[in-house]
């Protein structure tokens, strides 16, 4: 992922010259921005925190890294966004060309795009890796509604064994935290259930930067490198949390055009949002995030990919829709520069919709993308 190239460089701005303001609405965004005058201090800490760019006499990159800041993958189109496709990350594995023959290699999946200048050591990846993955920033706007929404709401759409027949066979991501099982709510592949868990892993496996142990298995307590460990304290975390669950959701652009509503019902009746439901109910109400949170294979036939416990190869979170107009390119491994390309690379548990929309007029998929375009 892309560094800071100057320690007192240009913050990344909250909206780009030229574009038009419809992701928050301007209060917000001024919010997002500097925060509000009576704003909890944690949340100001927690903006400066994930703002900020740390170097290697902090820990950072102990060895390896993805970026010197939060903000370094997460700022499109504002602070807290999503990342464009030069910033995505891949992971590695071993699969002799079958995918349900997926085994992790000797240090794990993940591999850091960046280093410490200090570090020289083990080669990229393992030598006896044979599939890749890409892996995209995702935007974080709106994920303190989303840890809202109780796990049972979640459980409450799985359909496994497709019952009700129509190809879609959604399953909620349970991981064991503990003694406990949760389940996931963020991730490509629902890996995360709390945003606290979230900034602990983030630290460590995008900056290399140790943590203090809670429990959860989140993160890492020791590395290698000359700093003092924990390099980042529970009160950071406790504030960099703090900034994540105050980041105001993507609001609806609000468009008065007629086949704004026409490409609305279109994304019922193609089944879209069998996936992408419109709201799930949240502890303080409905949250409009247009997900399930659930895992599907969208995937062709013949990928290969990743599988980790509980989430296999080509089973990937549905990502929420709101603010999608902003988050260019799509899928999980940016493979659609565009709305109608992302449609398009739904196979699998997706097809039916896919087909759907292939079969409809040219006036009708343009009303679903200008619908799609409102969120």
């Amino acid at each position: 992922m892309a560094q800071h190239t100057t320690k007192g460089g240009p913050k990344p701005a909250m909206f780009r010259l030229g574009r038009a303001l419809p992701v928050l609405g301007l209060a917000s965004l001024l919010v997002s921005a500097v925060g509000a005058p009576d704003e909890d201090p944690a949340v100001t800490r927690g903006r400066a925190l994930f703002d900020r760019p740390f170097n290697a006499a902090e820990g950072l990159g102990g060895p390896e890294m993805n970026g010197d800041s939060c903000r370094a993958c997460h700022q499109d189109p504002v602070l807290g966004g999503a990342g464009p496709l030069e910033l995505n990350v891949y992971r590695f594995g071993r699969d002799r060309g079958s995918p349900g023959s997926f085994i992790d290699l000797p240090g794990g999946q993940a591999a850091s795009k960046l280093r410490a200048p200090t570090f020289h050591g083990r080669e990229d990846h393992h030598p006896d890796a044979d599939v890749f993955e890409q892996r995209q920033p995702i935007s974080l706007l709106g994920d303190g509604l989303i840890e809202t929404i109780p796990d049972f709401v979640i459980i409450g759409n799985e359909d496994p064994n497709d019952l009700n027949g129509d190809g879609v066979r959604g399953v909620a991501r349970r991981l064991r935290i503990g003694n406990n099982i949760e389940v996931g709510k963020y991730g490509w592949k629902g890996e995360i259930a709390l945003l606290k868990d979230f900034a602990r892993d983030a630290f460590w496996g995008e900056l290399g930067m140790t943590s203090e142990d809670d429990g959860r298995s989140m993160g890492r307590r020791i590395d290698s490198d000359p700093v003092a460990d924990p390099e980042i304290t529970t009160a950071q975390i406790d504030d960099l949390t703090a900034f994540l669950v105050s980041l105001p959701a993507p609001e609806r652009r609000g468009s008065t055009d007629p086949r704004v509503v026409d490409g609305e019902q279109l994304f019922h009746s193609m089944g879209c949002a069998v996936c992408h439901i419109p709201q799930l109910m949240g502890r303080d109400g409905p949250v409009p995030l247009y997900s399930n949170l659930l895992l599907h294979d969208v995937m062709p036939p013949d990928f290969r990919g990743m599988s980790e416990d509980g989430a296999g190869v080509g089973m990937f979170r549905t990502p929420p829709l709101w603010g999608i107009r902003d988050t260019a390119p799509y899928m999980h491994d940016g493979r659609a520069e565009d709305l109608d390309g992302a449609i398009r690379a739904h196979f699998s548990e997706g097809d039916a919709a896919r087909l759907a929309y292939l079969a409809a007029t040219v006036e009708e998929r343009e009303a679903l993308i200008l619908f799609l375009e409102d969120l």
